[in-house]
């Protein structure tokens, strides 16, 4: 059943404290998928200039669900704030697939990010599914992950990382009461913090490491 959620610039705050065209992707090239590459305006990673001026976040909310079918995400990059919308193109099980505009993609599994594509070093997967029944759960605990990532000589190369999920209060905003949830990752180097609105059992909205080249990213379910 799709539902819009919370307003954009709303969970924002709140995080701060493929097998058939399900959205119509293809065949609204010419009509809702160009309304949103129009409000596209800041530089994705890998282009090379902006289209237009920067895009309220709602405003662009509004424009992808009044043109684009089936379920929606938001992605907002933190290190230069660009934008962008994906639309479902494919599930299997709990693996969805969302397409840009431009004909990039992101992979969730369960709401966690689990791959990119079309961004230049990107993430080629990841093992999220011991840290996403927690997370979903909203339960204490820990749990590996191990992300994938493309090396020098095209080999793919794992990063191990340990993660500490830590539940936090809860964030009302209209009608959904939602679960605030913290992640902590440390290993190979790195340290991440993360964080995800949970209600029922799905994520609403998290802010999610990608990788060492493309840094966190900001993701929204704006139709689930």
């Amino acid at each position: 059943m799709s539902r819009n959620v919370l307003g954009a610039t709303a969970l924002i705050v709140a995080l701060g404290a493929c097998s058939h065209d399900s959205a119509g992707i293809q065949e609204k090239k010419s009509g809702g998928v160009k309304m949103v590459t129009s409000a596209l305006g800041q530089v994705l990673p890998g282009k090379k200039k902006a289209a237009t001026a920067p895009q309220d976040p709602n405003a662009l909310a509004a424009a992808a669900l009044q043109s684009l079918q089936g379920p929606v995400i938001m992605v907002t990059f933190e290190a230069n704030k660009a934008t962008t919308i994906g639309a479902m193109r494919g599930q299997n099980g709990t693996m969805r697939t969302y397409q840009t505009p431009d004909q990039r993609a992101f992979v969730l599994r369960g709401g966690l990010l689990a791959g990119t594509r079309g961004f230049g070093r990107d993430l080629m997967s990841a093992d999220t599914a011991a840290a996403g029944a927690l997370i979903r759960a909203a339960k204490a605990g820990t749990a590996p992950r191990v992300y994938r990532y493309l090396d020098g000589d095209g080999e793919e190369r794992p990063l191990p990382v340990s993660c500490t999920i830590t539940p936090g209060g809860t964030v009302q905003q209209g009608p959904v009461t939602a679960q605030q949830v913290g992640e902590h990752c440390e290993g190979s180097g790195v340290r991440l913090d993360m964080s995800y609105l949970v209600a029922g059992g799905t994520i609403l909205a998290s802010r999610q490491w990608v990788g060492p080249g493309l840094g966190y990213v900001a993701i929204q379910q704006l139709r689930n």
